[in-house]
């Protein structure tokens, strides 16, 4: 995928809450902790709450949590990454089979990708669990997964590894996110994304603010729409 690029949401994230801030248009309050929240405003931990005419659920895997009766399951990935290589890869290379993990929820899958940083590392994915919140290392689902992968890059095998962690992917029944509102007097939703938050994120926020102030959206909102039917255990484990 040589024109594929990726983007780091340590970087994206504070860069667009800098430029709303340049706007005038935030006021951002962090390290607090939200226990719950509705259409018109949030309770904080703390037992303080927040007024708003407008209120946004776009708390990821942990959405679910905030909003009952939004369908949303933490997914476990592993990644790793490795030392300093630079050449070796030059571009992003992922299998076909990645579509068919990503988009199925199996209890687990493995697929190839490898991703060439700045740095000369690699970042070698992806894994996928439905184990909840647990925050362990699988090291023979780990296995799995790089073995996978060396059978694309077999230079692989002779790499040293700096660091290995997994991470929880927001995912939903019908592999589909949650864009729109929570019922007629719900909070709005932006969530459910599995791994395609950061890339999704500008569009998301296109269509949501299409939807709330009535305006006619570029896509179809219906299949994203959070009250949609969705599929029971059964046919989502056969799909």
């Amino acid at each position: 995928m040589p024109r594929d690029r990726v983007l780091y949401p340590m970087s994206l994230v504070p860069w667009l809450l800098d430029r709303l801030a340049a706007e005038g248009s935030l006021a951002l309050r962090t390290g607090v902790e939200v226990a719950a929240l509705d259409g018109t405003g949030v309770e904080l931990a703390d037992g303080e709450r927040l007024e708003a005419g407008l209120v946004v659920n776009a708390a990821g895997p942990w959405a679910g949590e905030l909003t009952p009766g939004l369908s949303i399951r933490p997914r476990r990935g592993h990644l790793v990454i490795t030392d300093r290589y630079p050449g070796l890869v030059n571009a992003q290379l992922v299998e076909l089979g990645y579509v068919k993990s990503a988009h199925q929820l199996t209890a687990e899958s493995v697929a190839a990708n490898v991703q060439p940083r700045a740095t000369g590392q690699l970042l070698v994915g992806s894994s996928r669990e439905l184990v909840g919140w647990d925050p362990g290392i699988n090291r023979p689902l780990l296995a799995r997964m790089l073995a996978r992968c060396r059978r694309y890059v077999p230079a692989l095998a002779g790499l040293s590894v700096l660091r290995t962690w997994v991470g929880f992917r927001p995912a939903t029944p019908d592999k589909l996110p949650y864009i729109g509102r929570m019922g007629e007097h719900g909070p709005w939703v932006a969530a459910g994304h599995e791994g395609l938050g950061i890339t999704l994120a500008t569009g998301t926020a296109r269509l949501l603010v299409d939807l709330v102030l009535g305006r006619d959206p570029l896509v179809d909102p219906a299949p994203y729409d959070p009250t949609r039917p969705l599929p029971d255990a059964g046919e989502e484990a056969a799909s």
